[in-house]
């Protein structure tokens, strides 16, 4: 029987055996096996010495939880989609409820565990097919692209005046842009009808002690979302999902998310001072930028949907995180354009009026 704590042995592989069974077994599995083989040769795998899983759930650090989240979540998928009864997975459940209670994250896969944790030298995946391994490098990609730019964009949230502040708008509108062309990739790396008979068979809801848990979806990304608030895209429907979304997110980012929703946007602070004489119109210029890009951004993520859900089976209605694609995506696009009126309308010359800012 493996020990939970070979974690010093191989920071990859947190669960011994069963982490390496889930790396480099399992894909395979998953196309050709039985439910019989996935219980007979994944489930003795697991350590069966509590003692060493609570020494590990409470002492190792936090990436070696969420991957070890990672490899039970995806299995415990992988044995649903099969048909295994949730009661035969027991073991599993209980060790996703232990982390979950260590993490902040939910007792399942999550977006943490799929895409930001997962290492590109012995990834995760359902399927090992290069569409799936495309779909989660690019959503890597992307992560790595917006989150320098909004990690700046928190610390200008608390302080609007910075020396800094120019530079950190145009780098969160360059980093938005790279996003863009990020997730425009996924055309060249992800076949379409590869995608949709992975979406069905991958990304489902589990209902779990009366709970229902969605999959891991691009709703889940913090940086977009706190792109959104702190730049003041955001309305009241969107605050309330975001507060829906707040249990799929790494605790650090409800954290910062709870905070940031607590002070002005960056649109409220610089179009009052506007009104008030003050110059913020180079300011205010570039979030208008930033909303072009969020709003081209959002675009490309309909041609996705498009291509890769409503053209291959068009009563496919919603996105992994459980919401409706033809309203939620286009209110996201809406909310964002109505932002940009905001501030653009703001914008017209008030020379009489404006104060230079020293």
């Amino acid at each position: 029987m493996t020990s939970v704590n070979c974690i010093g042995q191989d920071l990859h592989y947190p669960l011994g055996h069963f982490s390496r069974f889930v790396v480099h077994d399992l894909p395979h599995l998953n196309k050709t096996g039985s439910p019989a083989d996935l219980m007979r040769i994944g489930l003795p795998l697991l350590s069966a010495d509590n003692q060493q899983l609570v020494d590990f759930a409470y002492h190792r650090p936090y990436k070696d939880k969420v991957l070890a989240m990672g490899d039970l979540g995806i299995y415990f998928v992988s044995c649903l989609k099969l048909g295994i009864n949730i009661s035969e997975l027991h073991r599993v459940y209980s060790m996703l409820e232990l982390f979950s209670s260590l993490t902040g994250l939910i007792p399942r896969d999550t977006y943490a565990s799929y895409i930001a944790y997962n290492p590109a030298e012995c990834l995760r995946s359902f399927t090992g097919d290069a569409s799936e391994v495309a779909f989660i490098t690019r959503h890597q990609q992307s992560d790595i692209a917006l989150k320098p730019a909004v990690e700046e964009l928190v610390k200008l949230q608390r302080n609007p005046y910075m020396p800094e502040r120019i530079e950190i708008l145009n780098a969160v509108r360059a980093a938005m842009r790279q996003v863009r062309k990020e997730n425009a990739e996924v055309h060249k790396g992800v076949d379409p009808v590869f995608f949709i008979t992975f979406f069905r068979d991958y990304f489902f809801p589990i209902k779990l002690n009366g709970i229902s848990y969605n999959a891991p979806s691009g709703v889940h990304i913090a940086g977009v979302i706190l792109t959104d608030l702190i730049t003041g895209t955001a309305d009241d429907a969107y605050i309330e999902t975001t507060h829906e979304l707040l249990p799929y997110l790494e605790p650090s980012e409800q954290f910062c998310i709870k905070n940031v929703l607590a002070s002005p946007s960056l649109k409220q602070i610089y179009t009052a001072d506007l009104k008030s004489g003050i110059d913020c119109s180079a300011e205010l210029t570039l979030l208008v930028d930033i909303y072009d890009e969020i709003i081209k951004f959002r675009n490309v993520h309909q041609g996705l949907v498009s291509r890769y859900i409503r053209n291959q089976d068009a009563s496919v209605a919603k996105g992994t995180g459980g919401f409706a694609f033809d309203t939620f995506l286009q209110e996201r696009i809406n909310v964002v354009a109505q932002a940009k009126c905001t501030v653009t309308d703001k914008l017209i010359p008030q020379s009489d009026m404006i104060i230079p800012k020293l």
